[in-house]
């Protein structure tokens, strides 16, 4: 009796001193698409992007897929709806942002993405994480990414709905840094006063890790099989540590990154 006296004390003093971590946030798995490029020239891309859906469609562990742009390669509507109907055949759900090769091929660009896909940003919240996609293209064909006024205005919004203490990953196309994005910092100077645990995304189609004025850059491959005979991509498992794998088709995970998360509560920075 007296034992399941103290075990009941003890549930509550930690109910009270870690009710967060103990229950809002789990350990958990998801995949990772990035610069897929279907393109109406060549049958490859969409290929390997179907390689890719079959197979995390085999796992039974896997929460959902983060598409993180260059969904096709000149961003038209034949292109987008062949992605589209591919993406599709996910038995978990998917979450999509555009990238360059989205949006900067055609004046049309950003009405057709939001046509085919529905919008070209997300949010939700994932056993005690945010996860917050947006955008990053260029203006205008030659230039450097871009991140529009009201898509930063968005992330704000978004950022303060989720408060200082709840953890955040950010995805996106472009790594967030000088000679990718040219008003980069405008984001950074914002995620700095939240609780983000890291920035995913792509446009460099290899496994690379990066720091965007101190918050944590992990930039993954392509789906496309490149030189290989097959393509793949990533999976993510969240737990204390966020663990980054590459998947290349018909093969095991090859772990290229650990990286320590923080879901401490925080103070709002001013």
């Amino acid at each position: 009796m007296y034992k399941n006296y103290f075990r009941f004390i003890a549930l509550f003093v930690l109910l009270l001193l870690f009710p967060f971590d103990i229950f809002s946030a789990s350990s958990f798995k998801f995949a990772f698409f990035t610069d897929i490029h279907i393109s109406q020239t060549s049958k490859e891309p969409a290929e390997d992007l179907q390689r890719a859906v079959d197979e995390v469609n085999t796992y039974k562990d896997l929460d959902f897929v983060l598409v993180s742009g260059d969904i096709t390669q000149k961003g038209d509507s034949i292109s987008l709806a062949e992605a589209k109907r591919i993406l599709q055949q996910l038995t978990i759900p998917f979450y999509v942002v555009a990238g360059n090769h989205d949006f900067n091929w055609l004046t049309t660009g950003p009405s057709l993405f939001e046509n085919v896909f529905g919008n070209d940003k997300f949010s939700f919240i994932h056993k005690g994480y945010k996860f917050i996609g947006f955008t990053t293209t260029p203006q205008n064909n030659q230039g450097n990414g871009y991140i529009m006024k009201q898509d930063v205005d968005w992330m704000a919004s978004e950022l303060k709905n989720a408060g200082a203490k709840l953890p955040v990953f950010i995805i996106t196309h472009y790594p967030l840094q000088t000679g990718d994005v040219d008003n980069w910092k405008d984001m950074t100077n914002l995620l700095k006063k939240f609780n983000i645990q890291s920035m995913l995304g792509g446009h460099y189609h290899r496994n690379t890790f990066l720091n965007y004025d101190g918050i944590p850059g992990i930039i993954h491959r392509s789906t496309l099989r490149g030189k290989q005979t097959v393509g793949g991509y990533s999976i993510l498992c969240v737990a204390d540590t966020l663990t980054v794998s590459e998947k290349v088709i018909g093969y095991e995970e090859q772990e290229w990154l650990k990286l320590p998360l923080n879901r401490k509560k925080m103070k709002l920075k001013k």
